[in-house]
């Protein structure tokens, strides 16, 4: 039984809302709305990714969590995209460059990716998901199976 309708939203902690906000601007996530608190200052600012999921941000972090290859908790924000090179080539004009070199190879998925990160360091995914992606192959199982 499938519950849950989609991801609804991603919270940030972040350390300056302005450069965060200039580079979520930058990726097209426009401000919908922010709630202030009782000073008058920006409390969570909600930027759009489409119209059901969302980026809230939360500002004024101080202390990042030990982050590596094997800690836990979130690892990553995956993108997805229609044409990578596209993609890539209109970052690069607002000055968004890959945090890592772009493989040239699809991945084991089949899938075309690369990663970019935010003020913060937050690793960003991007990717172009094959017509015959893992991913896709199992969403189209899971479809055929009784409810």
């Amino acid at each position: 039984m499938d519950l849950f309708k989609h991801l609804g939203h991603i919270a940030l902690r972040v350390a300056d809302l302005d450069a965060s906000l200039a580079f979520y601007n930058k990726l097209g996530f426009r401000e919908m709305t922010r709630l202030l608190n009782d000073k008058g200052e920006a409390w969570i600012v909600y930027l759009r990714i489409n119209d059901d999921q969302y980026l809230e941000l939360f500002p004024k972090g101080v202390d990042r969590p030990e982050t590596g290859p094997n800690s836990i908790g979130i690892f990553h924000i995956c993108l997805t995209v229609e044409n990578i090179d596209t993609t890539f080539a209109e970052l690069a004009k607002v000055g968004i460059h890959p945090s890592k070199p772009r493989p040239e190879k699809p991945g084991i998925d089949h899938n075309r990716g690369g990663w970019i990160e935010d003020p913060d360091g937050t690793q960003i995914e991007v990717m172009e998901m094959a017509p015959n992606c893992i991913q896709l192959q199992a969403i189209e199982r899971l479809r055929k199976e009784p409810a």
